[in-house]
């Protein structure tokens, strides 16, 4: 009895731990996305990294940059899936990373367009921020 207690807590706890930490991973077009990138940034020891915001398919649609770490803070500017974030991952508060600027490459489709900058600062959550291969 103890054992099989055991295993579906053990069974549970797996599942509940990989649900809640899945990033996206889509190939489309001219871009390819991985996994979370907070993940990587430890490995750049300058600070600098540039992620693509993704995760974003929910009822919001898009990822807040905000004035502070948190959701108490104001909205700067919204980013829809497939824009580019320039973190300073030297910059960081629990799951909420500075945002140096942005950028867009990609259209929602995942095809390559013209170079746009979407001017902002501040904190986003990594939850939404992936790491990509841009073909």
């Amino acid at each position: 009895m103890i054992a099989s207690v055991c295993s579906l807590l053990l069974i549970l706890s797996t599942f509940v731990l990989s649900s809640s930490a899945r990033a996206e991973t889509v190939s489309a077009s001219d871009i390819e996305i991985g996994g979370h990138a907070r993940e990587s940034w430890d490995l750049n020891p300058l600070g600098i990294s540039n992620a693509v915001v993704c995760n974003v398919e929910g009822p919001a649609g898009f990822l807040s940059v905000r004035s502070g770490p948190g959701t108490d803070f104001a909205i700067n500017r919204n980013l829809k899936a497939l824009a580019t974030v320039v973190v300073d991952t030297s910059m960081r508060q629990g799951h909420w990373i500075y945002v140096t600027t942005a950028f867009r490459d990609f259209d929602e489709h995942g095809k390559r367009q013209t170079h746009k900058s979407l001017h902002v600062q501040g904190w986003a959550h990594d939850a939404y921020l992936c790491d990509f291969i841009d073909f």
